[in-house]
């Protein structure tokens, strides 16, 4: 019966490593429950600051003191910590940005506050976890309603709130360096450039590392910017954190 049961278990993980690329979707560690973010104070104030933004570069009157910047690019360089486990990717995107700070929080001790399983974690935390470990004012901003907004919040949330950011995306398996499909993903992201079409991510997850045949996509990758912005558009959230 032993001998069964093992033979049983080979069978199914060589079904799994052979299924085609395209037939398969999984995440890595991007809760698919459907929870709602809960708004702040300061989440209200980021969304004025973000309308008197967009106002302004539209040449509508906009309030005293709203922050404006023209500039086609920004970069910050985040230290990369890739997931420690296979579904830690949320924990491990809270830590890079918490360590751009300074913050030296474990992703044990992170994935705990975040309420992480093997399910995933709730990206509506994401900003929660971000505010109590690094002291900045992080807020979620979703649903966002195109792909043309998921780039203008990059470059407010880079160019204009100065902020590291994570975004939720469906990573499809026609990406660059990426084998498999995705269906949920928490990745930071740290640098835009129109000049080039441009954004930069800083993935906490080796493909190679946990799938048979995977791609080199951990650390810093540079992506055409139509790619990102229909990666966190396709994702059902539509969501980033700033």
């Amino acid at each position: 019966m032993k001998i069964y049961l093992r033979l049983l278990a080979a069978s199914g993980a060589l079904a799994v490593v052979l299924t085609p690329a395209s037939a398969r979707a999984v995440g890595t560690g991007d809760s698919p429950v459907r929870t709602a973010d809960v708004p702040t104070a300061a989440t209200l104030s980021a969304e004025h600051d973000y309308k008197d933004w967009i106002a302004a570069r539209s040449g509508a009157p906009r309030r005293a003191g709203a922050l404006l910047s023209d500039i086609p690019y920004e970069y910050h360089w985040t230290p990369t910590h890739l997931q420690e486990r296979g579904y830690w990717c949320g924990p491990a995107s809270v830590q890079t940005v918490d360590d751009y700070w300074g913050a030296t929080a474990s992703q044990t001790t992170i994935a705990a506050r975040l309420g992480t399983t093997t399910n995933g974690t709730d990206f509506s935390l994401v900003d929660d976890a971000l505010r109590y470990y690094s002291g900045k004012p992080y807020v979620y901003a979703g649903p966002l309603a195109s792909g043309t907004e998921v780039l203008s919040r990059i470059e407010y949330g880079l160019d204009v709130r100065k902020n590291p950011m994570i975004g939720d995306f469906s990573v499809p398996a026609t990406w660059p360096n990426y084998v498999y499909a995705h269906s949920g993903h928490i990745i930071p992201i740290e640098a835009f450039d129109w000049r080039y079409g441009t954004v930069r991510l800083n993935d906490p997850y080796d493909e190679a590392d946990w799938m048979s045949g995977g791609g080199n996509t951990g650390g810093h990758k540079t992506y055409a910017k139509g790619l990102i912005a229909s990666a966190v558009y396709n994702h059902w959230r539509r969501a980033v954190v700033y």
